[in-house]
């Protein structure tokens, strides 16, 4: 099962897990790990427990790292992270632009190896913008 770490502005992350709780039911714990990022954490204090993290939901089919804004602060966590977690062998990536859409077909699809995952949530979060009116 891939793993799924969030890496997001503060309360975004927190946010997110209840709400994908809200339409999946219990979000199982040990696979997902959630991060909201404050606005005085800098990278080098905060990518070593979101590593940490990564490590911890990894199962052997790798992690997806969702971050909300590409170049902002908790992405360049997360990139800093998902490099050194790649360093020690573990498989992982990064997307940006996290919405409900991508979250929830993340946590749907996470059954599937990380890069069938990595596209299904991307696809997700594409074909879940939509003008209404």
């Amino acid at each position: 099962m891939t793993g799924i770490v969030i890496v997001v502005h503060a309360p975004l992350g927190d946010a997110m897990h209840e709400l994908a709780s809200h339409v999946l039911g219990d979000v199982v714990a040990d696979t997902l790990a959630v991060h909201d990022i404050q606005p005085d954490d800098r990278p080098d204090g905060t990518s070593p427990g979101v590593l940490a993290d990564i490590l911890r939901v990894d199962r052997g089919e790798g992690v997806l790292v969702l971050t909300d804004l590409i170049g902002a602060t908790p992405a360049n966590i997360a990139k800093r992270a998902v490099a050194d977690a790649q360093a020690q062998g573990v498989r992982c990536c990064v997307l940006a632009g996290l919405n409900t859409p991508m979250l929830l077909r993340a946590l749907t699809y996470r059954h599937l190896p990380l890069a069938e995952t990595r596209e299904k949530a991307l696809a997700g979060g594409v074909q879940g913008c939509l003008q209404v009116d």
